[in-house]
């Protein structure tokens, strides 16, 4: 069995460090995961091409610092970057294929994916591997939409899309179901990513693989926006177990862990109410500040269960307006 491990520590890993990877941990990151064999390692900006000049939160190293370190450490791996429309442009996607990456990432909401053809060709056209970040992707069940949009990455040459699980809200029966069906109905890989709001992360990557994804998401620690994402160094050992693909050396991605990672992250509590009530609605945790805004305007309001009603009603399009309108209902309820 061929399967893709994407590590994404450098890039949905710097989300949870506020994009403070420097130039040393950066090499070391880089030598260490292609030491112990992974072959596509996705790094940057959390937020993606631009996202330092562009979303106001810059990260220590621009996106062409970052492409020189890569081009200049990796040997065999593949490297390359994630982009969304609201912060790239594609003269980023350009300067990436000069220095060298090996794929793109194009992230868009799966509601929205129709937005994205221009940045697809735009990407092929630099001779790029080109990869879809379906975001929110339990927005859309897996029926007649989610296929139609599949069928359309397909024939625009997409070489997989993954289906992002960015609220770790997923269950292992439910990921099976997206990737069985969307693999029935078109002829596009699919590959997973999964955050660990309810714990899940390994569980539903191991889920998805056993129903034919082509490619899974994982990082050192788990390191990774909210919760976390599934450890790499834990799936090298899931692998071996099962006996799938080529076996990575987990002993290298454990001792990333320990001597670099989890110093990192080690005072944050991956349990928290805050983030397993994402995880149980489906809430991602950007819209987290929305919340904490209007919170502060009805007190006798637990903020847990705004989220719920919220998700209830919406995931994708979340506003301050919306969310205050879901608070004055309860309150006349209370």
């Amino acid at each position: 069995m061929s399967i893709n491990i994407l590590d994404t520590t450098l890039r949905d890993g710097s989300n949870a460090i506020n994009f403070q990877f420097d130039k040393k941990l950066t090499k070391i990151v880089l030598k260490s995961l292609e030491k112990a064999g992974i072959e596509w390692i996705e790094m940057g900006h959390g937020l993606g091409l631009g996202a330092s000049r562009t979303s106001g939160k810059a990260a220590v190293l621009s996106d062409e610092e970052d492409m020189e370190i890569a081009q200049k450490t990796l040997k065999k791996a593949r490297f390359g970057f994630i982009i969304a429309k609201k912060f790239g442009s594609k003269g980023d996607i350009k300067k990436s294929a000069e220095y060298g990456a090996g794929f793109i990432r194009i992230a868009t909401n799966i509601t929205e994916a129709d937005q994205i053809e221009d940045y697809v060709k735009f990407a092929k056209e630099q001779g790029l591997v080109v990869l879809i970040a379906l975001m929110k992707a339990y927005a859309l069940a897996p029926e007649k939409e989610y296929i139609k949009i599949l069928q359309k990455l397909d024939n625009w040459g997409v070489d997989w899309a993954t289906l992002m699980d960015s609220a770790g809200t997923m269950t292992p029966e439910v990921v099976s179901d997206y990737i069985i069906k969307g693999r029935i109905h078109s002829n596009l890989p699919l590959g997973f990513h999964g955050h660990n709001n309810l714990q899940l992360g390994i569980a539903n990557t191991i889920a998805a693989i056993k129903a034919g994804a082509v490619s899974v998401d994982t990082s050192i620690g788990g390191l990774g926006r909210s919760a976390g994402n599934a450890p790499t160094e834990i799936l090298s050992l899931m692998m071996q177990k099962y006996g799938w693909g080529k076996h990575l050396d987990y002993k290298i991605l454990s001792d990333l862990n320990d001597n670099y990672i989890f110093p990192l992250i080690k005072k944050e509590n991956r349990f928290s109410s805050e983030a397993i009530t994402f995880g149980y609605s489906g809430f991602h945790s950007s819209f987290f500040p929305l919340i904490k805004k209007v919170s502060k305007k009805y007190p006798s309001i637990d903020y847990r269960n705004l989220v719920i009603n919220l998700c209830k009603k919406e995931k994708v399009n979340v506003t301050e307006d919306l969310i205050e309108n879901i608070a004055r209902k309860m309150l006349k309820r209370q």
